[in-house]
C-alpha cells in the first residue's frame, strides 16, 4: 500500500512485546486532517490532552497517513479496556479517519475514506491475527469518556467486506433479559459498570437506529447473542 510519510515522536514500545491483536478506529475531531496531523506530530502540546498519535491516519481524500510502525505502541487509545486487555495502547493498532465529530458537524463519512480504511485494515491482517471481534471503535472501549467513530460510522459495509462483525438482523437469540449485561461483560465490554452508558455504546456500534430508545428491547438480546455465537 501506499502511505504518506508522516513520523511521530509520540510512541514507545509495546508492553511485553506483545503483537497487535486489536484496531481501534476514532474519527479525529477536529475541522481539517492537516490540524490533526499537526497534532500527531507534536511532541510538546500546550493542551490538557497530552501528547496523542495514532498509527495511521486517513484523511478527506482517501490517503493514509502513516505516523508510528505497526512494532510500536501508538498514544490513541488513553484510559480504555476490552476484555482482560486494560493496556489497549499495547495491544493495538490505531486508526483515524478526518471527521469534525459530535463537537463540530459531524458530517457523514466519505465513501474514499471508507474504502481506504477497508484496505488498511485487511493489508494489516495479512500481518497480524486480529479477530473480527476485536475491530472496534474508541466508544467500544472507552464507553462514556469516548463517542467516536460514532453512530454514522458504517460498521455495516465493513461487515460486508469481511471486516469486523454486525449482528444478522433475522438473528433470534436464547439470551434472557436478565443475562444481557453480564453477557455484554462476557463480550468485552469490561471499561464500566454502568449500565445505561454500556447500552448507549453498544448501540452505537451495532444497533445505532436504537440508540435513543430509553429501554432494552429483544432487538438488543438478539443482536449480542448473534455477535457472542458467532465469535
Amino acid at each position: 500500500m501506499n502511505f504518506i510519510p508522516c513520523p511521530s515522536p509520540n510512541s514507545d514500545e509495546r508492553a511485553g512485546g506483545q503483537s497487535p491483536s486489536m484496531i481501534i478506529i476514532h474519527y479525529t475531531g477536529t475541522l481539517t486532517s492537516e490540524e490533526a496531523r499537526l497534532r500527531f506530530c507534536d511532541d510538546a502540546p500546550s493542551d490538557s490532552i497530552g501528547r496523542i498519535s495514532p498509527h495511521y491516519m486517513i484523511d478527506g481524500y482517501g490517503g493514509i497517513h502513516k505516523f508510528v510502525d505497526e512494532d510500536r505502541r501508538a498514544w490513541h487509545a488513553g484510559r480504555a479496556s476490552w476484555g482482560d486487555i486494560t493496556d489497549v495502547n499495547s495491544a493495538s493498532i490505531g486508526i483515524e479517519i478526518w471527521n469534525t465529530g459530535h463537537e463540530y458537524d459531524f458530517e457523514e463519512f466519505i465513501p474514499l475514506q471508507i474504502d481506504a480504511v477497508i484496505d488498511l485494515i485487511k493489508d494489516i491482517r495479512t500481518r497480524h491475527n486480529i479477530p473480527h471481534k476485536n475491530i472496534l471503535g474508541h466508544s467500544d472501549v472507552a464507553p462514556g469518556r469516548k463517542l467516536d467513530p460514532g453512530e454514522k460510522f458504517p460498521w455495516k459495509k465493513l461487515a460486508e467486506a469481511g471486516i469486523g462483525l454486525m449482528p444478522d438482523a433475522n438473528y433470534s437469540a436464547s439470551f434472557e433479559i436478565d443475562d444481557f449485561y453480564g453477557a455484554l461483560k462476557q463480550y468485552g465490554y469490561t471499561y464500566t459498570n454502568d449500565q445505561e452508558i454500556l447500552l448507549k455504546e453498544f448501540r452505537r456500534h451495532f444497533l445505532p437506529h436504537l440508540l435513543n430508545e430509553k429501554y432494552l428491547t429483544n432487538a438488543d438480546i438478539d443482536a449480542l447473542g448473534f455477535l457472542i455465537q458467532n465469535t
